[in-house]
C-alpha cells in the first residue's frame, strides 16, 4: 500500500445556488459555457428574427401588389370610358375614391397620345422611396377596343415597415428573456455537477509531490458511469503508470549504460568547463584508464597531448557557440601512443531550463575507411588515365589506319600487276608485314571495346563448315611455311546451319590456331569440333585446338588470359605478339556463354577447348545423314602423319568408304599388291604429296607403270594450296596424271567432291562449306554492273578503292566531299554509295543525314568507309543513317561482302551478259 497524505480541506459551505454561482472562477468552464450559450442563442435569435421579418415583408408586399391589381380590375373600364369622353370631373372623383384606400399615396390617368398635347388627371403626392408603383393600360371602345391611356398607382411601404419594426421588438425581447433564463440554468447545473468537482480534483492533484501520493477522491459518493469518477480513476491509473515508468527508466538507464560501455565507438559528456561528467568504457580504454569512473572530473589536458587537447577544447567552444551539431574528422591518440583517424560528432546539451550545460560527443575509428577512400580515389585516377589512353588509341588508330590503307591497298594491287617472282616476293612480304601490323591494331581496338563494355555479338544463321573453311584458308600458309600438318576434324552429325556470331567464333578459333602454329616447331595443329548434345532446336558443341608444340607450365597457364601477357620474356622475344589475343578470345567466349580451358605439359603440346550452345534453325533441326553414294567402295589413305591418316579415315568412313591406311608410299604399294592378290583391289587411292622416302609423285609414277595394259586405280593427290602449281608442273614434266586434286587441310565436302570426281561420278550438292574458292569472287559476281558513287577526299584512298571496284566490274563515280556527292546524286542514279566519314566541306555523317531527308534516297544503300574503328564509331555511322561500316585499311573480302549484302545492280541481266567496267565523275 502506498502511504496516504491528509485529505484536502473542504471548501466553505454553499449558501444557496446564487452563492455557488458567485464563487465560480471567471475564467472557468461554466462561465465560458455561459458566454458561448448566450452568444450562440443571440446569433440564432437574430438569424431567425431576420428570416421571419423577411418572410412577413414579402407576404405584406405581395398582398399590397394584389390590392393594386384588384383596383385595376374594378376601375379600369369606367376610367377608360371617362378618359374616352375626356371627362375630367368624373376622372377626378374616381381617382379620389382610389386615393382614399389604405396605403395609396398617388394615382394618375394619362392619355396614351393626343394631337393637341397629353391629357392627364393626377391625385395625391408621389413619393421617391418606400413605394410600390404599377401602371395598367386603359382600353376603349367599340367593336375593336384599343389602348387609349395608362392608369398609374403608387402605394407606400411605410405602413409595412412600421408593423415589421413592432413585430421585431416583440420577437427579440421574448427570445432574449428565454436565452438568459436557459443560460443561467445551464450555468448552475454545470457548476453543480462538474465545475466544483473539477476544482476539487485540481486542488488535490496540486498536492501530489511524489510517487507515494494518495489516490485522488471526490467530495461525493461514487456514481455508476459518472465521467468525473472515470476521470479520477484515469488520473490515479496514470499516477501508477508514472511510478512504474520511473522504475522502468531506471532499468533502461542501466541498460543504456551497459550498452554504451560495450559499444566500440567512443561516447562522452562534458560540462561547460570541459570536464568529463560521463564516459563509456571505450573512452577509458582508449586513454589508458582502467574504469570510466577514473575519467570523471578530468579534462582533455589531463589525458591527451597538449596540442591535441587544445584542438579538442576549441572544437567544444565552437559547438557550444553554434548550439548545433558538428561533424569533424580529426586525429586521435590511442593509449599506446599510436595515431588514428576518428569521425567525431559533437553537439551542445542543455539543462532543464534550456541553458547550455556542456557538450556530448561520439567518435568512431575511420582509419580503415579513409584508406578505402584513398584507394577509391586512386582507382578513379586510374580510370581517368585509362580513358585518356582510350582517347589516345582512337586518335592513333585513325592516324595509323590511313597510311596503312595505302600500304595494304597498293601492295594488294601490285601483287596482281604482273610482277616478276622476286618483285612479287618483296611485295608479298610488305603486304604480310602490314597485315600483321593491322592485326595488332585490331586486337588493341577489340580490347578497348571490351574495356568499354561495348563489344556486341550477332545472332545470325551461318554454316559452321564455312567458318572452318575460312579458318584453314587463313592458317594454311603459316602452317605450310613451318612444315606443319594442319588438320580439321568435323563430326558427321554437325548441323549444317547454326545461329550465332560466325565472325567472333572464327576470330577466337583463328587466334587459338595461329597461337598453336606460332608455338609449334614440328608435328601438327588440329582444329576439332565435337557434338556434345543436340535436340530439335539447339546443339551444344565442343571446340578444340590441339598442337604438338612447346607446351606450358602451370605458372604460365595461370596468367595466360591476362592482357599484354605471354609465357615469359624469352617467349616474347622469340615469338613476338602483343599478348592481347588470348585475353580477347577469353572475353569473347564468355560473351558467347562459355569459358576457355587449357591443358598443357611442357614439351608435349597444348590443348585449348571450350563449349558453346547454339540454336538450330527449324530447316536444319533434323540431322541429315551424309549421302552414301560411295558406300562399299574400298579406299586406301596414304599419309605419313598418323593424325592426318586417322582424320581422313574417319571422314572417308562417314562418306561410306571402306578405308584402309598406309603410313608411306612403300607401305601403300605393298598393301595394294596384297589387295589385288586377294581379289579385293582398292577402287580409290588418296595419296599425300609430301612424304619421306617415296613421295606422292613417285607413287603416282610407279602406279602408272604397274597399270600399263591393266586397270588404272583412280588417284586423289593431296597437297597444300601453295604447292598446287608446283605439283601440276612436276606431273606434267613426267607425263603423269591424277584423277583429282585435294587441297590440304581436308574438309568433308572437299573430300566428297574429290572422291566423286576421281570415280567419275556426279558430285553431291553442297549444303554450305567445304569450298576452297574465295568468297570474294561470288560477292564480286553479285556486284558486277552496279553503279557505285565513291565519296573520298584522299587521292591514294580513291585510287585504291576505285581500282579494286573497277576490277570487279563495278561502274565507279567519284566525289571529293559530301556536298559534291549530293550534287551528283541529284543528277544521276546510283545503286549505292561508299562514303568516307572525315572530309572537308561536308563530312560523310552530314551528307548522309542530308540525303536521307529526300524520299527518293531514303532506301539508297550508304556504306561507311572510314579509318574510325574505335568503340562507338560503327554506331555513330548507323545513327547518321548509313547502312553498314567498312573499316580502313580495306580488307578486300570484307568490303565486297558488305557491298554484296546491301547493293544489287539495277540491271543484273545486262551486267551478266557483258560488261565493261569504267570510272566516272570527278577526281
Amino acid at each position: 500500500m502506498l502511504p496516504s497524505e491528509p485529505q484536502p480541506e473542504p471548501p466553505p459551505p454553499y449558501r444557496g445556488w446564487l452563492g455557488s454561482v458567485a464563487r465560480m472562477p471567471r475564467g472557468g468552464i461554466a462561465m465560458a459555457l455561459l458566454i458561448r450559450v448566450v452568444l450562440f442563442s443571440s446569433a440564432v435569435t437574430l438569424v431567425l428574427t431576420v428570416v421571419q421579418l423577411a418572410r412577413s415583408y414579402s407576404s405584406e408586399r405581395a398582398r399590397l401588389e394584389s390590392r393594386l391589381d384588384e383596383i385595376d380590375q374594378a376601375t379600369s373600364r369606367s376610367l377608360g370610358e371617362s378618359l374616352w369622353a375626356m371627362d375630367s370631373k368624373q376622372l377626378g372623383e374616381q381617382l379620389d375614391g382610389i386615393l382614399r384606400l389604405p396605403s395609396m399615396r398617388a394615382v394618375a390617368v394619362r392619355e396614351a397620345s393626343s394631337a393637341g398635347g397629353e391629357f392627364s388627371v393626377v391625385r395625391g403626392e408621389p413619393q421617391l422611396s418606400r413605394v410600390v408603383a404599377k401602371e395598367f393600360p386603359l382600353v376603349c371602345c367599340g367593336d375593336r377596343p384599343h389602348q387609349i391611356g395608362v392608369l398609374h398607382i403608387e402605394a407606400t411601404l411605410t405602413d409595412i415597415y412600421r408593423d415589421l419594426a413592432a413585430q421585431a421588438i416583440v420577437i427579440l425581447l421574448s427570445n432574449a428573456a428565454k436565452t438568459f433564463l436557459v443560460a443561467f440554468f445551464i450555468l448552475f447545473v454545470v457548476h453543480h455537477l462538474a465545475t466544483r468537482h473539477l476544482l476539487d480534483i485540481a486542488a488535490s492533484a496540486a498536492r501530489v509531490t511524489g510517487a507515494d501520493a494518495s489516490p485522488l477522491r471526490l467530495r461525493r459518493p461514487r456514481i455508476q458511469g459518472d465521467e468525473l469518477d472515470q476521470l479520477v480513476d484515469a488520473l490515479n491509473a496514470m499516477r501508477e503508470r508514472m511510478r512504474r515508468h520511473a522504475a522502468d527508466m531506471g532499468t533502461a538507464n542501466a541498460r543504456m549504460a551497459a550498452l554504451l560501455d560495450n559499444m566500440p565507438d567512443l561516447a562522452w559528456v562534458k560540462d561547460t568547463e570541459g570536464r568529463f561528467i560521463a564516459v563509456n568504457r571505450a573512452v577509458a580504454q582508449s586513454t589508458g584508464f582502467a574504469q570510466p569512473i577514473d575519467l570523471i572530473g578530468k579534462t582533455d589536458f589531463d589525458v591527451h597531448p597538449e596540442e591535441l587537447a587544445r584542438a579538442y577544447v576549441l572544437d567544444d567552444i565552437k559547438v557550444m557557440a553554434s548550439q548545433g551539431p558538428r561533424r569533424i574528422e580529426e586525429r586521435h591518440t590511442r593509449a599506446d601512443g599510436s595515431l588514428a583517424w576518428v569521425e567525431t560528432i559533437k553537439t551542445a546539451w542543455h539543462d532543464g531550463e534550456g541553458r547550455i550545460a556542456g557538450t556530448v560527443g561520439t567518435a568512431r575509428d575511420i582509419t580503415a575507411r579513409r584508406q578505402a577512400d584513398a584507394d577509391r580515389d586512386a582507382r578513379r585516377v586510374a580510370e581517368l588515365e585509362n580513358r585518356a589512353k582510350s582517347d589516345f588509341l582512337a586518335n592513333m588508330s585513325h592516324e595509323i589506319r590511313t597510311p596503312m590503307n595505302a600500304i595494304l591497298g597498293m601492295s594488294y594491287l601490285a601483287m596482281d600487276s604482273g610482277l616478276d617472282p622476286q618483285q612479287l616476293d618483296y611485295v608479298r612480304k610488305i603486304h604480310g608485314a602490314a597485315e600483321s601490323l593491322i592485326g595488332i591494331i585490331n586486337d588493341i581496338l577489340d580490347f578497348s571495346k571490351i574495356e568499354a563494355g561495348k563489344l556486341d555479338l550477332e545472332a545470325i544463321p551461318f554454316h559452321p563448315a564455312d567458318v572452318m573453311d575460312r579458318l584453314v584458308n587463313l592458317m594454311a600458309l603459316s602452317a605450310e611455311g613451318k612444315g606443319l600438318e594442319l588438320l580439321v576434324v568435323l563430326p558427321p552429325d554437325l548441323p549444317a546451319v547454326l545461329v550465332g556470331d560466325p565472325s567472333r567464333l572464327g576470330q577466337v578459333l583463328l587466334n587459338l590456331g595461329n597461337n598453336a602454329i606460332k608455338f609449334t616447331e614440328h608435328g601438327e595443329v588440329t582444329l576439332a569440333i565435337e557434338v556434345l548434345a543436340r535436340d530439335a532446336r539447339s546443339v551444344r558443341l565442343r571446340f578444340e585446338v590441339r598442337d604438338s608444340g612447346v607446351g606450358m607450365t602451370s605458372e604460365v597457364r595461370a596468367r595466360l588470359f591476362q592482357p599484354f601477357s605471354q609465357g615469359d620474356a624469352s617467349t616474347n622475344r622469340r615469338y613476338g605478339g602483343t599478348g592481347l589475343g588470348l585475353s580477347i578470345s577469353g572475353h569473347l567466349v564468355k560473351l558467347m556463354g562459355g569459358e576457355i580451358h587449357v591443358d598443357s605439359t611442357p614439351g608435349a603440346g597444348s590443348r585449348f577447348h571450350f563449349e558453346l550452345g547454339f540454336n538450330v534453325p527449324p530447316e536444319a533441326a533434323a540431322p541429315s545423314p551424309p549421302p552414301r553414294t560411295l558406300a562399299g567402295e574400298r579406299a586406301l589413305v596414304v599419309d605419313d602423319n598418323a593424325c592426318a591418316r586417322e582424320a581422313l579415315a574417319r571422314m572417308g568412313a562417314a562418306l561410306g568408304l571402306a578405308v584402309d591406311t598406309a603410313e608411306d608410299g612403300r607401305d601403300a604399294l605393298r598393301r595394294m599388291a596384297l589387295a589385288e592378290d586377294g581379289g579385293r583391289p582398292y577402287e580409290l587411292v588418296l595419296l599425300d604429296r609430301q612424304m619421306p622416302g617415296l613421295d606422292g609423285v613417285d607413287c603416282v609414277r610407279l602406279l602408272a607403270q604397274r597399270a600399263r595394259g591393266g586397270r588404272a586405280i583412280p588417284i586423289v593427290l593431296m597437297a597444300a594450296a601453295a604447292a598446287r602449281d608446283k605439283l601440276t608442273q612436276d606431273l606434267a614434266e613426267q607425263n603423269l596424271r591424277v584423277d583429282a586434286f585435294l587441297t590440304k587441310p581436308v574438309l568433308p565436302q572437299a573430300l566428297s567432291d574429290a572422291c566423286h570426281q576421281a570415280l567419275g561420278r556426279a558430285t553431291v550438292p553442297r549444303t554450305g562449306g567445304g569450298a576452297r574458292e574465295s568468297p570474294s569472287l561470288a560477292n564480286q559476281a553479285l556486284l558486277r554492273g552496279a553503279q557505285l558513287l565513291l565519296v573520298e577526299d584522299n587521292a591514294i584512298n580513291r585510287e585504291i578503292a576505285m581500282t579494286m571496284l573497277s576490277r570487279a566490274g563495278i561502274v565507279v563515280s567519284l566525289a571529293g566531299d559530301g556536298q559534291e556527292a549530293l550534287e551528283m546524286l541529284s543528277r544521276q542514279r546510283f545503286d549505292g554509295v561508299l562514303m568516307d566519314c572525315q572530309m572537308p566541306v561536308m563530312d560523310g555523317y552530314e551528307a548522309t543525314r542530308a540525303l536521307r531527308q529526300h524520299p527518293q534516297w531514303r532506301d539508297l544503300p550508304v556504306i561507311a568507309m572510314t579509318a574510325d574503328a574505335m568503340v562507338g564509331d560503327r554506331e555513330k555511322a548507323l545513327a547518321a543513317g548509313m547502312n553498314d561500316h567498312v573499316a580502313k585499311p580495306i580488307r578486300v573480302d570484307e568490303m565486297f561482302a558488305t557491298l554484296a549484302r546491301w547493293i544489287r545492280p539495277a540491271d543484273a541481266g545486262q551486267a551478266g551478259a557483258g560488261f565493261t567496267s569504267g570510272v566516272e565523275g570527278s577526281a
